[in-house]
């Protein structure tokens, strides 16, 4: 179907922005009478444009690939989070901290730096307890995108931002629910979300690289992509993506370790367990590239367990990536590769923690009880009590790790 403009399928409300936020955080988008055709629903895969440009891509599926399920479920809060404007907003940590280090000179983060305790000046090397630091609505690349259209976005743009804002939704090809004969409850969605939109999805936004998605790099977004481009690649795109439902295929699809990619680990803070993910985050972190088996992760974690994970995540250094799994378990590797040094797996409210250390490397660096693991490319294991125990003697390890991995021997 052809673009249609924001303004004709939403209105803006005014609401009372939260206490510590922005007071221009107060924007509701509501439906019209428009948003309610059939062609909006179901799966399938849209994008938003700013005066004809592309600035974001997303797909679109229910729990259980629910026919009815509307895409105004996600541009209704789209439109008011990714300009900034809505009363939910809130950062991860280290991406309000680095929103500061590109933008220290702006409205937006003034108005943002004046609602923390001390300003710009905030330690946000360490949880904070603040509303704007309760989960992670609104990405670096989101905050940093309505910024820059501030004159657009910010107080006394309401009347006309929707009318700059265009919608395209490409649904699946007709025929769709047929093919999923054999799947019930969350595997429709599951297999949907995976099989047929994703690939299709992560391949658009690598050639388009728009400026709100998590996986475009800072400053390497286009800004010459339009809507007639858009809507054919992703006509041609799902063309031949609907695979038929297969049991066997969708067994192994759960147990498969997904590479998240790390741009969208970070963006929704998935590694650190800081704050529990609440269903808008979670559903954002999905539509990006994230799956319900690692987001379980998140949700196995106890309160010592995401504490423990949110102080490691912060003190491990940048030579190696921290992420987690479906299994779900939580890997340490050398950057930019998957083969883990360190795995987390949640135990009983304490960590397995199995390491490609020796068992006398282990004992040496503290960590008593250490046991060999049989037929393994981890060679050592050991239990970790999140309530006692430092994660920074997991640091040592580490090194420890890779030079095991690379053939070497620790002294």
């Amino acid at each position: 179907m052809p673009t249609q403009i924001a303004a004709d399928l939403l209105t803006l409300r005014s609401a009372t922005a939260p206490k510590s936020k922005p007071d221009w955080a107060n924007q509701v988008a509501d439906p019209t009478p428009a948003a309610q055709a059939d062609a909006l629903c179901g799966p399938g895969l849209y994008a938003l444009f700013l005066d004809g440009a592309l600035f974001y891509i997303g797909l679109h599926v229910g729990r259980q690939a629910e026919p009815g399920y509307s895409v105004m479920q996600r541009w209704h809060k789209h439109v008011v989070g990714q300009t900034l404007r809505s009363p939910r907003i809130s950062f991860a940590r280290t991406a309000l901290r680095r929103l500061f280090d590109l933008l220290p000179d702006h409205p937006v983060t003034d108005a943002l730096a004046a609602c923390l305790p001390d300003g710009r000046a905030q330690d946000l090397s360490r949880p904070v307890d603040h509303p704007l630091l309760k989960g992670s609505h609104c990405t670096l690349q989101k905050a940093l995108f309505a910024a820059r259209h501030w004159d657009v976005f910010g107080p006394g743009g309401e009347a006309t931002m929707l009318d700059r804002i265009a919608c395209l939704f490409v649904p699946v090809p007709a025929g769709w629910n047929e093919r999923l004969a054999g799947a019930t409850g969350n595997a429709r969605g599951d297999w949907v979300r995976e099989q047929w939109l994703r690939p299709v999805e992560t391949d658009l936004v690598h050639r388009f690289r728009p400026a709100c998605n998590a996986q475009t790099a800072i400053g390497a977004a286009r800004d010459d992509v339009g809507p007639a481009e858009v809507e054919a690649a992703m006509t041609a795109g799902l063309a031949g993506a609907l695979t038929p439902f297969d049991n066997a295929a969708y067994a192994a699809l759960l147990k498969q370790e997904e590479e998240v990619p790390t741009a969208v680990i970070d963006a929704y803070d998935l590694a650190s367990g800081d704050e529990p993910l609440d269903p808008e985050v979670e559903e954002n972190a999905l539509e990006e590239g994230a799956s319900r088996q690692m987001l379980g992760f998140r949700t196995a974690l106890t309160p010592d367990q995401a504490r423990y994970v949110a102080a490691l995540a912060d003190i491990v250094p940048a030579a190696f990536d921290l992420y987690p799994t479906g299994t779900p378990d939580l890997r340490i590797t050398r950057a930019g590769e998957r083969r883990p040094l360190l795995l987390l797996a949640t135990a009983d409210g304490r960590f397995l923690c199995s390491t490609r250390s020796d068992v006398d490397t282990c004992e040496k660096l503290g960590f008593a009880g250490a046991e060999t693991v049989e037929n393994n490319t981890m060679e050592a294991r050991f239990y970790i009590d999140p309530a006692v125990d430092a994660p920074g003697a997991l640091l040592p390890l580490i090194g420890a790790s890779l030079l095991w991995r690379l053939g070497g021997r620790p002294g």
